[in-house]
């Protein structure tokens, strides 16, 4: 559901001096009235010069919003009385500009896409481990499984120590690679994802699937809650991949950081993600700098022919519909 551009920046997690302040968050609360509630929604983002995007349906809450550290505290305020909104467990990232070139607040079927044809199977959800508890299995080298929720593109840039790379360029097929998993039955299974909401209906799903839900494991709050804590001296490699203008965030900020991602061409260590410069490509690719030169800005020979006519050439900083499915 997310829009991207061709520049990666980088932010560290827990910075303190930057300008701008990102909030990551979801809910399943009972919204009588989703679309109701957007249009209430908006008008508090928009009163506050927030920008983001903001999903709600008869299930809860999905999003993601940027502004200065007055308005986002404003925002959780607001949010901290609401009814239906309080005691949200807030992800909190730093940016030196808004990553978001406007506000999207909508009433949506889906809160995060999954495409199953019946919901109401995957009602029973897996049970959360806390980050805590989480990197003290880590530590002890726990037998356990590590399923990485999230699309294949965010998984090469950065992932937990001997994480399962998942089989699915987007979320919503995770319907289709479910016989990839079968070699994990009956065996202690962790989910992860950037902020946890795509573990709740990935968690029911498998539930739903016959796993034995008593092995099955969701990481609260995901990979940027644990980040908070354990970002430089944690088990988690790279970068983590997010759906604003900046494309990455920096999960460990000390010396000890490491690259995990492969250019496109030469194979090199990177970890910088753009969009072809042909339009009617707009594939998302590592490349290092040497390599974005080399092929002007696209990923192949055959794209960097085509773009020796102007008009097949994508606008620089033009968002691309890159939708977290």
């Amino acid at each position: 559901m997310h829009g991207v551009h061709e520049v990666a920046g980088s932010s560290p997690v827990s910075p303190t001096t930057h300008m701008i302040t990102i909030l990551l968050f979801y809910k399943f609360t009972r919204i009588d009235n989703p679309t109701k509630e957007s249009l209430i929604h908006k008008e508090i983002c928009l009163a506050l010069g927030l920008k983001g995007r903001i999903l709600m349906n008869e299930e809860g809450i999905n999003g993601t919003v940027a502004g200065t550290s007055e308005a986002i505290a404003l925002y959780r305020a607001y949010m901290n009385q609401h009814r239906l909104f309080k005691k949200i467990d807030f992800k909190e990232s730093h940016s030196d500009a808004n990553p978001f070139p406007k506000l999207k607040v909508k009433a949506r079927r889906e809160i995060i896409t999954l495409d199953i044809q019946s919901p109401d199977a995957l009602c029973v959800r897996a049970k959360h481990v806390d980050r805590d508890t989480f990197h003290d299995w880590l530590k002890k080298g726990e037998d356990m499984v590590l399923l990485d929720m999230r699309n294949d593109y965010e998984w090469e840039i950065g992932r937990f120590v001997n994480s399962v790379r998942p089989p699915m360029k987007y979320f919503r097929e995770l319907k289709d690679s479910i016989d990839f998993y079968e070699p994990f039955r009956g065996k202690k299974i962790v989910m992860f994802c950037t902020g946890g909401i795509r573990c709740e209906p990935a968690s029911a799903y498998f539930i739903a699937q016959g796993f034995d839900p008593s092995l099955i494991y969701q990481l609260e709050g995901g990979i940027v809650k644990y980040a908070e804590k354990y970002g430089n001296e944690g088990f988690y490699e790279g970068k983590c991949f997010v759906f604003d203008d900046r494309l990455s965030i920096s999960i460990n900020t000390s010396d000890s950081a490491v690259i995990v991602g492969h250019c496109y061409h030469c194979d090199q260590f990177n970890d910088i993600y753009h969009n072809c410069a042909n339009k009617w490509c707009n594939k998302l690719f590592l490349a290092c700098d040497s390599c974005h030169e080399k092929y002007h800005g696209t990923c192949s020979l055959s794209c960097q022919i085509i773009i020796n006519d102007p008009v097949n050439v994508r606008p620089f900083h033009t968002p691309v519909l890159h939708r977290n499915k």
